[in-house]
């Protein structure tokens, strides 16, 4: 498959990682971002279990995903995408995509229209392991 055409080109930035009260740290709009827009898109590094299982011990093991086909395996995001909180009603859509020459890509897409200083979040593909802060 290759990347649809919104993901080639140059991007306006239009989020950047923010300290939270709550939650430690986030990623905020910094412009107005509307329903179904790509708000980033990422590339990944294929972890399989021995990785998955080593990367659990260090701060990393927070941030990485649930592989999209694969349950032994993970992604480590290589984006902000890795540093979106969890909400249950997320600003953010999450999806993957398999392009042959770099790789899974990690799309994060608008769930609404999203104002600047709102934090993008996202629904976590498994159960949170920490009380969710709101």
């Amino acid at each position: 498959m290759t990347l649809p055409s919104e993901f080639h080109g140059p991007r306006e930035l239009r989020i950047r990682p923010m300290a939270t009260e709550s939650k430690g740290r986030g990623v905020f709009a910094v412009a107005n971002i509307a329903l179904g827009e790509v708000i980033d898109a990422n590339c990944t590094l294929e972890l399989d279990e021995a990785a998955c299982a080593a990367i659990e011990r260090t701060p990393a093991g927070d941030h990485y995903f649930c592989h999209p086909v694969d349950e032994s395996k993970g992604l480590l995001v290589l984006g902000l995408a890795s540093l979106c909180n969890h909400a249950e009603t997320p600003t953010a859509e999450t999806s993957f995509v398999m392009d042959k020459g770099i790789g899974w890509i990690i799309v994060l897409r608008a769930s609404r229209d999203i104002l600047p200083g709102e934090e993008i979040t996202r629904r976590y593909a498994c159960p949170p392991w920490f009380d969710v802060a709101v």
